[in-house]
Order: structure tokens, then sequence, then C-alpha cells
């Protein structure tokens, strides 16, 4: 812990007031020790907490967290660039994507108890019917994916999703379908995508590894997600909600071209910009058709062949 967070920290401990820059310095010594975000979502998003808490501060000329309100964090929202110019609509997310992680973090702290970016809608990122999401998004929704640290359905749900998995498939992953120690799922497929083993994400093995450990006595065909597969609509219902409500904890549920198949869309992306050719993901998504793959993850190759 550096030594701003422990500061910090002793003067939560002590009942004191905290300013913008103490409160920043706090979650980010605090989600630095939890390990909850990828090494590369570090420089992004802690770089943005620290400049709110400095914009708070020298900007605004706020020296308490409790003067923080959503005009504050909207005009940050809407702060010009190093370069001058105007953010774009992506910027603006991504912002608030940290924001909220600082305030989501804070209130798991028991620091605050509102988010000044709850009310403070954004342009959609995209014109598509359904975007994949960012990975500073996905980030953002495994913190809210645990409601409490003894959760693991919801997280579990997230991370199967996470694979390529859809929300329709996943009341038919059961225990026997996880292998931990290769760390893959198998997903027996639907009417609309193709049975296939997919890779969990390190943050997914973790949550899948914990919602097995809390079904160990139920043996190798206990559901991860959905517990009554009596009725299958209402089963695939609860897994489509499992992953929405994680969503709208985020605050991306009011994003119109965000849906629960935003996360499996986010897996395709990821593996293209990684490498995977089309046919890879295609296979990785389960989808039968090459241009069904490349649209449902929103990739124009005729465009980018020109």
């Amino acid at each position: 812990m550096s030594v701003s967070a422990r500061r910090a920290r002793e003067a939560k401990c002590d009942g004191l007031p905290l300013s913008p820059h103490e409160l920043a310095e706090l979650v980010i010594g605090s989600l630095e020790a939890t390990g909850g975000l990828a090494p590369e979502s570090f420089e992004r998003l802690f770089g943005i907490m620290r400049g709110f808490a400095s914009f708070l501060e020298r900007a605004c000329g706020l020296s308490l967290l409790s003067e923080v309100g959503t005009e504050h964090a909207r005009v940050f929202l809407e702060a010009s660039t190093r370069t001058g110019s105007p953010p774009a609509v992506a910027t603006e997310h991504l912002r608030r994507s940290a924001i909220r992680l600082l305030y989501r973090e804070a209130a798991r702290l028991g620091i605050v108890t509102e988010d000044p970016t709850t009310d403070l809608p954004l342009p959609p990122r995209s014109y598509l019917p359904i975007r994949p999401l960012t990975d500073d998004e996905v980030e953002l929704c495994r913190s809210f994916a645990r409601s409490s640290l003894s959760a693991t359905r919801k997280p579990a749900a997230w991370a199967l999703s996470e694979t390529g998995a859809r929300s329709s498939e996943l009341p038919h992953i059961r225990a026997r379908d996880v292998e931990l120690e290769a760390a893959r799922v198998r997903v027996a497929g639907g009417a609309r995508t193709a049975a296939r083993w997919v890779e969990l994400t390190e943050w997914g093995l973790v949550q899948v590894a914990r919602r097995l450990s809390a079904l160990k006595r139920e043996g190798p065909l206990a559901p991860l997600v959905c517990s009554n597969l009596g009725n299958l609509a209402s089963a695939r219902a609860n897994a489509y909600e499992a992953i929405r409500a994680t969503l709208v904890r985020a605050g991306l549920g009011g994003e119109p071209d965000v849906r629960p198949n935003s996360l499996v869309a986010w897996r395709g992306a990821s593996a293209l910009a990684a490498g995977a050719s089309i046919d890879e993901v295609a296979h990785l998504l389960g989808i039968r058709s090459l241009d069904a793959a490349a649209s449902f993850i929103g990739w124009d190759w005729q465009e980018e062949g020109r």
C-alpha cells in the first residue's frame, strides 16, 4: 500500500472527513490489494480516478468528498482532453466507468452511500443493435457481479458468459462440464449454436471454482446457474436476468446498445483483436456462419478489406 493510501486509510479509521484525493488513493490501494483488476486496466482506470480527484480539488475547488455531486461528475466527463479537444463518446464512457468503480469500492469499504454518476446518462457508444462490451466495462461489471462476499451464482454466470456461452446455454452447464485444471467448460450448444469447449478467463476460473465449492454436496449433475430445469423457458429467463442484473448494477443497463449478449460479443471481439481468425471466433461462440459471427461482434470484414 502506498504512503498516500495508508494515510487515507488512517483518516477513515479516525473518522476524519476525506478529500477526493484521499478517497482515490484509498480505493486504489484497496483494489491493488485485492487484485480484482487485470494489470492492463490499472493504469487506465487508476489514472482516471486520480484525474477525477485532481479535477474536483483544482478545477471545482472541492476539499471534501461530501461536497461532490452529479454536476461535478458531469463536468468532468465533458472536460476537454489534454489536446484541448472535446472528449469522444468512448472517452466519456471510460471516465464514467472509472468513477463508478471508484464509488463502488468506496461503498464496499463503507465510505459512501451514493454514486454521483447514477443518474448521469451518456450517448450510446455505437448504433449497433448490440455492441461488444469494452475491456474496461467488463472489469467494472466484474466488480458488481459479486453482490456480497458469499455470492457465487451471479459471479459464476458472468464468468461462464465471459467464455462465450450465451445466456440460453447457461442453464445446461453442470458441475461435470467444468475442468478446473484445464480452465475450460463444455457448452452443449443449442438450436442456434454448436457444442464446444470454451476457456475460462483468469477471473472467471476463480468464480467458477467458488461456485463448484458451494455446490459440492449436490454432485456432478448440479447446474451452475439455474437450480430448477423443470421449466426450461423460466431457467433461460433466470440466466438472462443474472447477466442483466450485473449490467444494471454497473450502470450499463440503460445503454441502448448493451444487452447480456454484449458480454459474449466482447469475448469474440477480444479474440479477433488478439489475432484469432473469424473462423476461430465463430467456433469459439458456437456460430455456424462466418458472416453471422462477424455481424455478432460488430466486425465489418468488407470495410476492413478495403
